[in-house]
């Protein structure tokens, strides 16, 4: 009996340990390691590229949700066949509030990250607050007629972000003028997504 016992209890204390993200990153040979921050409910620091992609920022370490950190890897390869190699981003975790209210952003818990500059070695550095030229694209044809490459660049990239069920919110220049200078990436966490993609597109 107490042999049986001890089998139940080491499969619950295993049952109880597993983590399907953190699985999933693991899956992904994602490198990782667990990071404790107030509001994030299951925080992971970054410590390797996310779906081929580098993301920088001045003296930050990436720490987020893991839920976060699947939707960004799976969403590399979008910005690497576009000939991104690195990412600088601000404001993955930060404890704030949605500008005008009392509600606490989703930055606060790890959910949320806003990139700014992409790069790569023939593309170069194309920014946010330089190159998006606004007001393209429609329901039909979502990319429209940007002028620059650098313009098409950010809006096939936008394009693809909003249609690939990877993110709940997708925000641009063209939302509002607190992000005149980024995108912000947000996903729901990973107990209440059904699956990777959502049927839906994201909001932008």
């Amino acid at each position: 009996m107490r042999a049986l016992a001890l089998v139940i209890l080491v499969a619950l204390t295993a049952s109880a340990a597993a983590d399907p993200c953190t699985d999933e990153l693991d899956a992904r040979g994602i490198r990782w390691k667990k990071a404790t921050r107030s509001g994030i409910k299951n925080g992971v620091e970054i410590t390797g590229p996310l779906g081929g992609v580098m993301l920088h920022a001045d003296g930050q370490s990436l720490v987020i949700d893991c839920s976060l950190a699947v939707s960004l890897d799976e969403a590399g390869r979008y910005l690497t066949d576009l000939g991104i190699e690195q990412v600088t981003y601000s404001s993955a975790y930060s404890r704030r509030n949605v500008r005008g209210t009392n509600r606490p952003s989703k930055h606060s818990y790890g959910l949320a990250i806003d990139v700014h500059t992409f790069t790569g070695p023939e593309l170069g550095s194309v920014r946010m607050d330089r190159d998006y030229e606004q007001g393209l694209g429609d329901d039909v044809d979502c990319v429209g007629l940007p002028l620059t490459q650098g313009g098409a660049v950010l809006k096939v990239l936008q394009c693809q972000l909003v249609r690939s069920g990877l993110f709940h919110l997708v925000l641009s220049p063209d939302y509002d003028d607190a992000h005149h200078d980024h995108f912000h990436l947000e996903v729901k966490p990973w107990p209440d997504r059904t699956s990777l993609r959502s049927p839906t597109q994201a909001i932008h």
